[in-house]
């Protein structure tokens, strides 16, 4: 069976527009990866999008990407694909971003499910995949009395468990690109590890900290599979990104 080539690309945190929209240009045509996932915030500016759509001509390679601004004050973070050379708007956005605006938010829960399995789940290059946002971990918890030990946040309501379950036993890559390294690594190990149990995939890519410049950060890039980490096969550092490819 024929290797999956998956690149993960971060970039330094608030570059100016013109540069996201270059480098995400760059690497998108120059990849030759099956699958390219950028750190959130990839485009800065609506107006970028339209530039972008005439800038891509790799038709080979499949590519998830996020808008920051979308000039509203409703929404931000809107994600976009790339296939066959083309931009697609997803009509979808991150929802949440930290637990307390998750939890016991049995509406909010209902419509991020809704989102997931209406607009963030494809079939590509073979792999059922998911996409969640940055803090959209958040629809996990920890129990830190247990070592950290992590489950769906909403196990108490049998129908949005039944959901989760069902998206994540019908998935095998998740992909989560993220705006900065998340705090407390321990509790986000165990969730990687429990997103890539049962022999699926996770890959998360982050842009740098806030005023920081610094891509070697090991927080930036994570890759798991069936609980474990994966190790890149090659590491490429240009201008203002870093981005990592594996093959699976």
């Amino acid at each position: 069976m024929k290797e999956t080539e998956i690149e993960i690309v971060s970039f330094v945190h608030k570059l100016p527009n013109e540069d996201r929209l270059r480098l995400t240009a760059e690497l998108i045509n120059n990849s030759s990866a099956d699958i390219l996932l950028f750190s959130g915030h990839t485009i800065g500016f609506v107006n970028d999008i339209e530039i972008l759509k005439d800038l891509i001509h790799n038709k080979n390679i499949e590519a998830f990407l996020e808008l920051e601004n979308i000039n509203s004050d409703k929404i931000g973070n809107c994600l976009y694909r790339v296939t066959n050379g083309k931009l697609k708007n997803l009509y979808t956005n991150q929802l949440f971003s930290a637990s307390g605006q998750i939890e016991n938010n049995y509406e909010l829960a209902d419509r991020f499910l809704h989102e997931l399995e209406t607009k963030r789940n494809f079939s590509i290059k073979g792999f059922n995949t998911l996409v969640l946002q940055c803090g959209e971990l958040n629809i996990l918890k920890n129990y830190q009395s247990e070592e950290n030990r992590v489950e769906f946040r909403f196990n108490d309501d049998k129908d949005l468990k039944k959901r989760f379950d069902k998206l994540l036993k019908t998935s095998n890559l998740i992909l989560n690109p993220i705006h900065t390294p998340m705090g407390n690594q321990g509790k986000m190990n165990k969730r990687r590890i429990y997103l890539s149990s049962q022999k699926r995939l996770y890959f998360s890519t982050s842009n740098t900290k806030e005023e920081s410049k610094n891509l070697k950060l090991e927080s930036l890039q994570y890759a798991y599979f069936d609980g474990k980490p994966l190790k890149g096969t090659s590491k490429i550092k240009i201008d203002n990104s870093i981005s990592r490819t594996y093959k699976v």
